[in-house]
């Protein structure tokens, strides 16, 4: 009965981890007209910020991929979309630095 119990308890506390991996898709990909195209990966940012999604859902990006509006590297640049952390100073900065983001 004991087992049963123990067993019962670890499956509990497992079973946020399966429904959290079933539920968001780890890779988006942007396509970009004038550039290569731009993988994003959720679970690298999430094991970032410590499986923080508000950090960027509603507020930065709508949890809907697509209602997100097409952004720009002048609008990230500004402030804007990724260019809310992606500044140099909370993370690398998109200015210039093409490679880090956009697929060779």
């Amino acid at each position: 009965m004991k087992v049963l119990r123990l067993l019962a308890l670890v499956l509990l506390l497992l079973a946020p981890c399966t429904l959290q991996a079933r539920w968001i898709k780890d890779k988006v990909l942007y396509t970009v007209a004038d550039a290569s195209n731009v993988e994003f990966s959720h679970y690298r940012h999430l094991e970032i910020l410590g499986n923080n999604c508000p950090s960027c859902h509603n507020d930065i990006f709508h949890i809907v991929t697509a209602k997100n509006p097409e952004t720009t590297m002048k609008a990230m640049e500004e402030g804007k979309s990724c260019g809310v952390c992606h500044n140099g100073t909370k993370a690398f900065t998109v200015a210039d630095n093409c490679d880090a983001c956009h697929a060779q």
